[in-house]
């Protein structure tokens, strides 16, 4: 067999020569026919992924783990627990007023510009000791995309709830939505510095959630080992 010459290898840190036409083809059609064997390439600055479609019953899962996520977040930086050490259910208290939210049993519909989140609740005040509360997003479609932008309106559920914990469950809904958002776009690819991509659109339909990718642009780009974050300096002394 023959052999490459070390003229012809070609390093990582080169810049690959363009595919020809007919190679450029032929690696379309095996990605279009099998689909995951090959990696993506990565996307160059400001570029956009492929809309990735994840269906309702997928979606909404994703949702439901995001909700138990967002419900345990800590202040102090310590990763929150293991999908299985996730809680079914928390206490919110202030003050003489306590709300049990069943973070376990979010569940998710899906239309037309529509993703409306329904978060069970127990207390006191309520018919039978439980009600649902339904947080509505409007969102993008296929037909009338909005990028990330989304409206809400007050949530739908008893107004002894609504009234007291509204707010609070409306930003829980929309956390465990962005959230998902960001992992689905995450897990779509990486751009050239090799940092995972990042949401630039979604729509949703009775076919799930659809979410499109975009590598970030020049302006906000993380290369590998660069610093983002750093602590603030303390006071000066004299």
């Amino acid at each position: 067999m023959a052999e490459r010459t070390p003229e012809s290898r070609h390093h990582a840190d080169e810049p690959a020569a363009p595919l020809d036409e007919a190679c450029a083809r032929l690696l379309k059609l095996v990605r279009s026919r099998c689909p995951g064997l090959l990696p993506d390439d990565p996307l160059r600055p400001g570029e956009t992924a492929e809309p990735v479609l994840t269906d309702p019953k997928r979606a909404a899962t994703l949702i439901n783990l995001a909700a138990r996520q967002a419900a345990v977040l800590r202040a102090d930086g310590r990763p929150t627990p293991e999908p299985e050490e996730l809680p079914h259910a928390v206490l919110w208290r202030e003050g003489a007023d306590a709300l049990l939210v069943e973070v376990g049993s979010v569940a998710t519909r899906f239309a037309t510009g529509l993703v409306t989140v329904l978060v069970p609740v127990r207390c006191d005040q309520v018919p039978h000791g439980r009600a649902v509360v339904e947080v509505e997003f409007v969102v993008g479609s296929a037909r009338r995309p909005t990028g990330l932008l989304a409206a809400t309106s007050e949530p739908r559920g008893p107004a002894v709830v609504i009234r007291r914990w509204g707010d609070a469950l409306a930003a829980l809904a929309w956390r465990a939505v962005l959230d998902t958002v960001g992992a689905l776009a995450a897990a779509t690819g990486r751009d050239t510095d090799g940092t995972a991509l990042v949401p630039a659109a979604l729509t949703a339909d009775r076919e799930g959630l659809s979410v499109q990718a975009q590598a970030r642009h020049p302006v906000d780009r993380v290369r590998q080992g660069q610093v983002a974050f750093a602590p603030a300096p303390g006071p000066v002394r004299p």
